[in-house]
């Protein structure tokens, strides 16, 4: 009779133990595919609205817990002109492909893209203070020129506005006032009178 009632404890016990386990699975996953199913319906939704706007999908992977060695996968929809636009100025930091004397880097190599965006039709670049430096009006006006043209060819970029360390300044080496945002026909009107 002791037996046969431990049995009967024991089964229950199981019983509910798995029971139990699969009604905290089945939950858990029942939450994650909702938030799966929202996250995926408003990927789409954003795919289908951004698709010509010119958009990459990007997956991306992070760490997850700190006791295992886990990723956790993150998709990001990114304006791709943005990202163009970051190549060209890491292009344009980079120089030539071959330095000659009818073909110069306009900044120093030591020059960092802190960040780069587009908005209402202006790249907003932020460049690191190495951007400055003592130049002579040509030069700076070259600089200037390099960076609008470069940039001019997005279609979603008509102007450009240079930070440097998120701060405006008035000028990159003392000649032209940059201060606000200023198209590749601009420039000419930007120099600083002495």
């Amino acid at each position: 009779m002791k037996k046969k009632t431990f049995s009967l404890v024991l089964t229950l016990i199981i019983a509910v133990l798995v029971v139990g386990g699969i009604y905290i699975a089945k939950t858990m996953v029942i939450k994650k595919d909702k938030a799966s199913i929202l996250s995926k319906e408003k990927l789409e939704n954003a795919k289908s609205a951004t698709a010509e706007e010119g958009y990459v999908d990007i997956t991306l992977y992070f760490g997850g817990s700190s006791e295992k060695s886990e990723i956790i996968k993150e998709e990001r929809l990114m304006n791709s002109e943005e990202l163009i636009g970051e190549m060209i100025m890491q292009e344009l930091i980079k120089g030539p492909a071959i330095v000659s004397d009818s073909s110069k880097p306009i900044l120093p190599k030591e020059t960092r893209v802190l960040n780069f965006s587009i908005k209402d039709g202006i790249a907003n670049i932020n460049l690191s203070n190495e951007a400055m430096f003592d130049m002579s009006a040509v030069q700076e006006e070259t600089v200037l020129k390099s960076i609008t043209n470069s940039l001019s060819q997005l279609k979603s970029v008509s102007k450009v506005m240079i930070t440097i360390d998120n701060q405006r300044v008035e000028s990159l080496g003392g000649h032209y006032n940059i201060s606000k945002p200023f198209s590749k026909d601009e420039i000419v009107t930007l120099k600083i009178q002495n």
